[in-house]
């Protein structure tokens, strides 16, 4: 399988924000070995989910075809969906083995899946009739206790009588939620549930853009560029959970019983007041959390962390907690105090930090400046003083080429 993201050609993208179902295909089939890895490396095991999450995916996409510019963009997106959604699919079939272990069956070997069957599955999926958003979702619960009870019945092949019991009960503990469930399984499961159902709240920013907004407990959430947020449904009343994907700074509300809590994939970071900043991008190697005021606890696995006002943590993508350095925390949660710091980073680094945080994409006509190390640090509200720095640290010189922004070397013509 693709170990790496083949390019996306501009004409392409431009062909997919226009409607075309043939660049849809182009791209998928293009990068199918690459999805596929990435799929079974995000669901840890539970292959037979793969090609419902690389449906998901590829849906999710074409909804939003309209606001991709890059190939870059396109790579972060996957990368981002399919991590987010196999999260939810592993909490989802986590169920379905308590009760196949209960019953003593075991699930049967499932064919790999092909590029083919997929793509005549989305095919399907994007010729359905059009529905508003809330018979949409009452579609997707539904289909979601479907797809439990029909992977029951095919994992059981002996006859006994209890199965059919066993799949109107997983249906409807999936579907409505109640009591039982509650009762029966894990807190940490039954948000992981409310952060996949289709009532959860969505909140994304793309390159060059933030935000912020109020929770439903008054918490303030600040929002970094690239960012999406997932948030429970109901949030501030039983649960005060969320996911991040990016980074973000939430001034928490106190006052509250149930802790605030913010998770990066398999961390959870809770919170009881005060302010606390947080990081987790797919592309890069650590998560980070800083505690501004009050304190807050971070979970990995069995270890627990307590930090206190202005210390931070960092968690790498094998789960090892250790103190970040400071040059760390200042390059990656500086955007807080309306910086951009980087340092020891490499041109290239710092190419993708402009397109980042403003949505500026610069081609380095000389490659072999890439890997030059520079240090910047200006204000963020800034992009000219943010080029000006990369133009000063690396010799290079600003300039449109052929319509394209470009950096050129110092000392070379300008370009046309």
């Amino acid at each position: 399988m693709s170990a790496t993201f083949a390019p996306i050609e501009a004409a392409t993208i431009t062909a997919l924000n226009g409607g075309s179902e043939q660049a849809l295909e182009q791209i998928f089939r293009s990068h199918f070995d690459w999805l596929l890895a990435r799929a079974l490396e995000r669901l840890k095991g539970e292959d037979a989910a793969a090609p419902r999450l690389i449906l998901a995916t590829l849906r999710e996409f074409w909804d939003e075809r309209d606001g991709f510019h890059t190939s870059a963009e396109v790579e972060a997106f996957f990368n981002e969906e399919l991590r987010h959604r196999a999260r939810a699919a592993r909490a989802r079939l986590a169920a379905v083995h308590r009760f196949e272990k209960a019953e003593g069956v075991s699930g049967l070997v499932h064919a790999a899946p092909s590029a083919d069957a997929i793509w005549q599955e989305l095919v399907a999926e994007l010729h359905k009739p059009r529905v508003d958003r809330a018979t949409a979702a009452k579609s997707r619960r539904e289909q979601s206790s479907h797809d439990v009870a029909e992977h029951i019945n095919t994992v059981t092949q002996r006859g006994n009588w209890k199965t059919p019991a066993i799949i109107a009960s997983v249906a409807t503990v999936i579907a409505l939620g109640g009591a039982y469930w509650l009762s029966k399984v894990s807190r940490a499961e039954v948000v992981n549930q409310m952060l996949g159902s289709a009532d959860a709240q969505q909140v994304t920013t793309r390159a060059g853009q933030t935000g912020s907004l109020t929770l439903g407990d008054e918490s303030l959430a600040r929002i970094g560029p690239e960012t999406r947020l997932v948030i429970v449904p109901g949030f501030g009343s039983d649960y005060r959970t969320l996911s991040v994907s990016g980074t973000a700074r939430f001034s928490v509300a106190a006052g509250s019983s149930e802790p605030f809590e913010a998770r990066l994939g398999e961390v959870s970071v809770f919170s009881t007041g005060g302010v606390v900043v947080v990081r987790d991008y797919a592309e890069e190697m650590l998560r980070l959390v800083r505690v501004d005021s009050g304190s807050a606890r971070v979970r990995v696995g069995d270890v627990e962390r307590t930090l206190s006002a202005g210390e931070a943590l960092q968690v790498d993508r094998a789960g090892v907690v250790a103190t970040p350095t400071p040059i760390l925390v200042v390059r990656d949660l500086g955007w807080t105090e309306d910086r951009l710091t980087l340092e020891g980073v490499t041109v290239a680094e710092a190419i993708q930090k402009l397109w980042r945080w403003y949505g500026i994409d610069i081609t380095l006509a000389d490659l072999a400046s890439a890997e030059k190390i520079i240090d910047i640090d200006v204000p963020l509200g800034s992009s000219q003083q943010a080029i000006a720095a990369i133009e000063q640290a690396a010799e290079l010189r600003f300039e449109w080429v052929d319509n394209k922004m470009t950096f050129q070397p110092a000392g070379s013509r300008r370009g046309r």
